[in-house]
Order: structure tokens, then sequence, then C-alpha cells
């Protein structure tokens, strides 16, 4: 075999993912790309899989990424002449219970924001639709008429031979037996028939690709799980084209195939699979049937098709598919090893987002960063326990259900739960805390009252929490709560150099004098927003980061890259060194004068500021922040001494009416105030000035730091997209996020986040719109604003600012 010894990029693996990147590449005009795949294309996932084509997911960047495969598929025919099977026969969801029926509401009125067509339907409009379906087991659904299927070989050939027409080269029988990685870069593949030397390496072998990964150094914390679906027999009555039927509740789909039914799984225990398991060579390989597994989902297919009762099975395929822990894809460039990009762990969604995925991959390689908000799929995003095999075989047997489970509100995950626990865990439990999960650890979400049962009931409406955290909100307004926030992210960055450093990779000025705390963010090339940070600067040089738990290894891993190479720097995570206690509220600075003897006045400890201090038989770092509003501190406290601490401030504070309080508290009080929330409100898409964040932007510093030009220039142009504030007039619904926003009976935007307002006493909601001719102000109150809540319009007002204290008198009393 003749392989090349040289290529600007390797892909490896020869399934639909990586057929779709070595596509969009060459059309961006990369065409040195050379395919690698140890068997025959589509051996691994891609031959078994269903080849559901959907454009609807449950967030906007999945949506963004999905929705593309329709028209991609429907067109490469034209392009290449090779069939795909592509058939857009549409998509019918059919919901058991009207809790389901919300579920499939909320994503039909999301698709609204896209022009993504779809209907709801009645239970006799869906028998119109699919006349197989018994009805009496549904009390509703939706139709979505741009969906359908496609045969995923033949459509992975259809990329292949538009990748080849431009150049790339596609080899069959090749294995990679490991990477030539010089100073953190990629610079080679090595395969059984020689080395590769290439500029950028993918990886996109599915199940196999965390494996692959450890031959290069890298981390992909990926697992496989059977997935297993049935064809019947034929039958007259299957008509050809009829809509893939979803049934969630029941854990099935459905689809016509050639006259006979496809009929699937995703179940809510599956089972995981050890990739020791399967022999090497797998290649178009089955796993054995297990009709005790499959014996619920079947039965549930017969209850919404009674012909299926009548058919014979023809075939039990049964093929490993590599599932995540938090059920998102992994892409992107490799954190440890640079130009080695991921595209893996695509939870059984692979054919349906390979175009998009492709798409995005592409651009990210040739741009060298992402052209689409990517952040909440960014490989990046995980810690090292993460690919750890006990905790990855536990989490996926449930991840593959999720497909199918309830989309709850706030739902948390069963399993691998008790990873990571801060040190007060015990004594939260004990006073009734209920726990929910974020990146492994177990952190209070709220406190369960005398009478309530503390666990979570789960409901599109309010939940059993609701009235437990009106109190916590209700006590950080009027009197004194306490936070335990020690899952933030704390890494500290010192050095002689980092100072500049960090000036050039933030963008608000970071050359102040020790003591002082920046809020800013760090950017992209065009300005969008990659971290959303404070800095504390402790001594001339060094400074502690803190971030969300969840963004702190993306946050810690732009740092690194953005260091340049000579710098005198050193970036060192210190999270679990340090506790943090959060005390706010009116009744704040009461309470720690109680329990410390340093000065807390306003002229003594300034909004912004951080200080030394004793606090019961300790010292701890004293940071005047906020994430609720309200006047308060942040105690950042060696772990071993935060007991006594925290017990001394429940004793002491009980008299000032001190309440525990938690992250929901937290997301309810920060939503009034309108600060915004990484992933939600503000994200990669989103530039300081639109998300109206321009205080965090240092444009006085003399120094060009990341982005700064992008933002120049829009600060010259003017934006076209504002952040707005959104209060619901009716007190009942619960906004959550990716909700319509409609003025004067139109579309022209989407809420971002939201959550109930207690103070305000109704949902309160953020989101971005169109910037108008006219005055900003102006046209936010003059408009007839309404937002859409699983396809219901419920009045709101709009405001340039937010609901609840916008000129911050309360922080700086």
């Amino acid at each position: 075999m003749n392989l090349p010894t040289q290529a600007r990029t390797v892909i490896v693996g020869g399934g639909i993912i990586g057929a779709s990147i070595a596509y969009h590449l060459t059309k961006l005009g990369w065409s040195d790309v050379v395919l690698l795949e140890r068997g025959q294309l589509t051996c691994g996932t891609t031959w078994h899989a269903a080849g559901l084509v959907n454009q609807l997911r449950t967030t906007h960047t999945m949506t963004n990424l999905c929705r593309y495969g329709a028209t991609l598929f429907s067109s490469l025919k034209d392009e290449t002449g090779q069939e795909t099977g592509f058939r857009r026969t549409g998509s019918l969801a059919v919901a058991r219970t009207p809790e389901r029926l919300t579920e499939i509401a909320r994503l039909i009125s999301l698709g609204k924001t896209f022009g993504v067509e779809a209907h709801m339907l009645s239970p006799a409009e869906i028998k119109e639709r699919h006349p197989l379906v018994d009805i009496s087991q549904v009390v509703g659904g939706a139709f979505i008429p741009g969906d359908g299927s496609t045969n995923p070989i033949d459509t992975t050939q259809a990329l292949v031979k538009g990748a080849r027409s431009r150049g790339a080269k596609i080899l069959e029988g090749i294995t990679v037996t490991g990477f030539g990685v010089e100073k953190a870069a990629i610079k080679s593949v090595t395969t059984d028939h020689g080395t590769i030397t290439c500029d950028v390496a993918v990886l996109c072998a599915g199940a196999w690709t965390r494996d692959i990964g450890k031959l290069a150094g890298i981390k992909v914390p990926l697992y496989a799980a059977e997935h297993m679906y049935v064809i019947t027999e034929a039958h007259k009555d299957i008509q050809p084209n009829l809509p893939v039927l979803r049934d969630t509740d029941g854990y099935i789909y459905i689809k016509e195939d050639a006259g006979k039914l496809l009929i699937g799984s995703f179940e809510p225990k599956a089972k995981s699979l050890p990739m020791s398991k399967l022999p090497g060579s797998f290649q178009f390989g089955e796993l054995g049937e297990d009709w005790d597994h499959f014996e619920q989902p079947m039965a549930n297919a017969m209850e919404l098709v009674p012909l299926i009762e009548q058919l014979g099975v023809r075939h039990f395929l049964n093929g490993p598919e590599s599932f995540t822990p938090d059920n998102r894809f992994i892409l992107g460039e490799a954190p440890n090893v640079r130009k080695l990009y991921v595209a893996s762990g695509f939870n059984s969604q692979g054919i349906l987002s390979s175009a998009g995925v492709g798409k995005a991959m592409s651009e990210w390689i040739v741009e060298g960063e992402p052209t689409m908000d990517l952040a909440e799929l960014d490989i990046a995003r995980f810690n090292n326990f993460e690919i750890n095999e006990r905790f990855l075989h536990d989490r996926i047997s449930e991840s593959l259900g999720l497909l199918y489970a309830m989309h709850w509100p706030h739902r948390q995950f069963e399993t691998a739960r008790g990873v990571r626990e801060t040190p007060l865990y015990s004594r939260l439990k004990d006073k009734r805390a209920v726990f929910g999960t974020a990146a492994g650890w177990e952190r209070a979400n709220w406190y369960a009252r005398e009478g309530v049962k503390p666990e979570y009931e789960y409901s599109f409406e309010r939940q059993n929490w609701f009235e437990c955290v009106r109190a916590e909100h209700d006590a950080t307004r009027n009197a004194v709560t306490l936070f335990d926030m020690s899952t933030f992210g704390k890494t500290f960055i010192e050095g002689p150099d980092a100072e500049g450093e960090l000036q050039r990779i933030c963008a608000n000025n970071m050359a102040v004098s020790p003591g002082k705390v920046v809020y800013t963010q760090m950017l992209n090339s065009r300005g969008g927003i990659v971290g959303d940070v404070t800095f504390t600067r402790l001594s001339e040089s060094r400074y502690m980061m803190v971030t969300a738990a969840a963004t702190q290894p993306q946050d810690m891993n732009w740092v690194k890259r953005k260091l340049r190479p000579a710098s005198r720097v050193v970036v060192t995570d210190v999270t679990s060194g340090f506790a943090v206690l959060s005390i706010m509220g009116p009744k704040s600075r009461e309470l720690m004068q109680k329990v410390s003897p340093a000065d807390f006045s306003n002229d003594a400890f300034p909004f912004g500021t951080a200080r030394e201090i004793d606090v019961g038989y300790a010292t701890a770092l004293a940071q005047r922040m906020t994430f609720v509003g309200e006047l308060g501190w942040e105690l950042y406290v060696p772990t071993e001494f935060v007991g006594q601490i925290f017990d001394r401030l429940v004793k002491e504070g009980e008299p000032l009416g001190l309440q525990l309080a938690g992250y929901h508290a937290l997301d309810s009080l920060r939503s009034e105030k309108g600060y915004r929330h990484f992933g939600n409100d503000i994200s990669p898409g989103d530039t300081p000035l639109e998300a109206g964040l321009q205080f965090a932007v240092s444009f006085k510093k003399d120094v060009d730091f990341i982005g700064r030009a992008a933002l120049e220039r829009q600060k010259a142009e003017g934006v076209t997209k504002k952040a707005a504030f959104f209060r619901l007039e009716d007190a009942g619904p619960i906004l959550l996020h990716d909700e319509p926003i409609w003025r004067d009976g139109r579309i022209v935007g989407r809420t971002t986040s939201g959550a109930y307002g207690y103070t305000v006493g109704s949902s309160v909601a953020m989101g971005y719109l169109p910037v108008p001719a006219e005055n900003w102000a102006e046209w936010l109150a003059n408009g007839k604003f309404e937002i859409e809540l699983a396809g219901v319009l419920h009045a709101a007002q709009a405001s340039p600012r937010p609901f609840y204290d916008p000129d911050n008198s309360r922080i700086k009393i």
C-alpha cells in the first residue's frame, strides 16, 4: 500500500464523522487530507446505525449542529452522484402523558427560533399521519416534516466521494499504532504501514477513540454501551414513507424500512460495554441478542403499534455505541496536545449530527478556533476523574437512557454520584440539604424545610422545592444567608510575567494593586466570550482565578494555551485546598463583625477588594464580592479549618435570621439582578459589548489583548444585538431558557436563561434582541413583548436594565 509520508491533516476513523470532516475540510480548500480506517469504511459503529435525521435537540447549540444534516444529505447526490438513501418522511413525536406533551411543546417552541417547521397534533391527527398507531395510548404529539432518515453507509460513501474529488486520500486497512508529539503539539501519526508527518490530526474513531487517544497521551472520557434494535417482517399495512415515530415515554423509536419496521430503544438502564470485550479486529460486528433486556421496549412498541404483535422478527441487531458522562459530544482541540483534535462520543446521535459536526470541526481546524458556540461540547470541559473506567461504566448505564428520559428542569444524574464532596458535605446533609452534581461535586441545591421530603419531585411547574427556595431567597434579600461555594474552581497563576500575560489574555485591566478583585472576560479573536472569571491579585507575582466548577478545566486550558512559550508563569489548580463560604445579605456585615475582629466598614473594606482576616480559630481570605446582588463576603479558607468556622457562623447568625441557601436560590437571585451565566447568557458567540459587560473591558490599557481589535471594530460599527431583561406579568409560569421572545406578533429572539424571581413576584429572563434603528430603551418600552412557553404566549415586560436594583445600591452599602 502506498502510504503518504506527509499530509496537512490526518483523520483517524472512517465512519460518517471522519468522512464528514474530510468532506468539509476539502470544501474549505484543504485538499491535502488523508483519512485512515483500520478496517473498511463504516465498519465500526456507522454501519449499524438506524440513520435517523432530526433537526431539533434540547439545546440551542445542539439544534444548530443537527439541523444542517437534512439540508446536506438531500443535496449530496446532486453533487457527487452517490445515492445517500435520505428520505424526508418527517418525524412524529408522541406523548403518553401530559408532562411529555409539555416537553414536546417546549421543543417545538425552540424550533420556531430557528425557523424549523413543526406542528402540534391531536391524537386523531397522529392517526392520519401514522395509521398504525393505537391513539388510545397517546395524548398528543408533534410532526416535523423536514426530518427523516438516511442510509448511513451510502451517506458516508457520498461524503467520501466528495472529499476524494477535491484531493483527499481515503485509505482502508491501516491501523494507527502511535503518535509523534513534540513540544505539546502533534507532529506525526504512526501506523502499521509507516509514519505520516502532519500539521493536524483528528481522532474520530467512535467507541475506540478513548484507547487511541491514550496513544497520544490525551484523555477522552467516553465508554461504550450496547444499543439494540430489531427489524420485523414485511406487511402489506406498512406503508412506504411513514414518518419516523418517537415514543420517548416507551423508550422506543419506530421507522419504516423497505416495507418492514425497525424498532429501536433507548432504555432507562443500559448495558455498559467494556471495550476489552470486543475483539481487536471488530468489523461489521454484532453483539449477542438479549431478549430479556429488550423485552420491555418491545412490549411498549406492541402497545403503540399493535400490528407488531403479528410480525415475526427478521433480525435482532445489537452493536456498540459510545456515550459520554454528561451526554454531550466531545469536540475540539485536545487540551494537552496542540493541533490534535477529537470528534467523538456522539451518544447515538452521530448520523444526525455528522453534517454539522463535520462543518463545525473543519472550520475550527482551519480558523484555529471555533466559528460557533461549541463550549458545551468542548473536550477541555472534562476533569481528570472522568476518565476513570468505573465511573464511566456506571454513568454510561444512565447516559443512554437520558436521550429519551424526561428532560425535567434541574434533573440530576442518579449514577456515579458522590465522586467529590466538599468538607461541609456531612454537616449540610444533616441540615436537610438536597444535593445536585456539577463537575462531580456534590453541592447543596436547596434545603428541605419541615414537611418537605428532602429529594426532588420533578415537574415543569413549581417543583417541591419552590417554597423552600423562596425562604432562602427572601433571607438573602432581607437578612443573611450562607452558601457553601467550595466547588468554585480556584487556580493560582503566578510568576514574574503573570501580570503581563494576564493583561494580554484578559479584557479588563489586570495591573491592579494586591488586594484588588477584577471581574473580567477572556475573549477569542472575534471578541466572543470564552471565559467569565474573577481574578484576585494576591501579590505582585500571584493571582487567584476563580471560576465556576463546570468551566474551570476550560478556563485553565485557555490560560495555559495563550501563555507565550517563554513566559515565566506557573498555573496551579488549588481548588481542593480551599473551601469557600459565601455570606450574603444586608445583615452580612453584622454577622462578619460577630465572628472576626476585622473592620468590615465600607471605607475599610470596599466592594471589589480582598483582605486576610482572622475568623474563628483561623485566618481566611475575605473577598467582598457578590453573585446575588446584595452586600456580602466570600471567605476562602484552607480546607481543614472550614468546619469550625462554619459552625461559628451558624451559631452567631441564628439571632440574625441566618439561613443556609443553595444553588437554586443563587440562580433565582442572580437572575433577578441580571448577572450573566456563562454557557447560557454569555458564550463564545457573544461579545461583552452585546452582553452589556463593557464595564469589564479596559480599552484604556495600552495592551493588545486577545479580541481587542474585534471589539474596537464592533464599538465603531455598533452592535447588531443586545442583551435585554424580561419579567412575566403573570406570576404563574416558570421560565427556564430557550423560549421564543415575541414583539408585536413576531419572533425576535429567545431567552438565554430564566428563573422565578421571588422578589419581583414572577419569572424573569434574559435574552438577546436585534438592535433597532430607533432608541433602544424606547423600542423595548413601546413594544408588545410576549414569551412563548410550550406553545402558549405570556405577556412580558422588557427592559434594558435588570428588574432588581439596577443601580447596584444594595451591594455597596
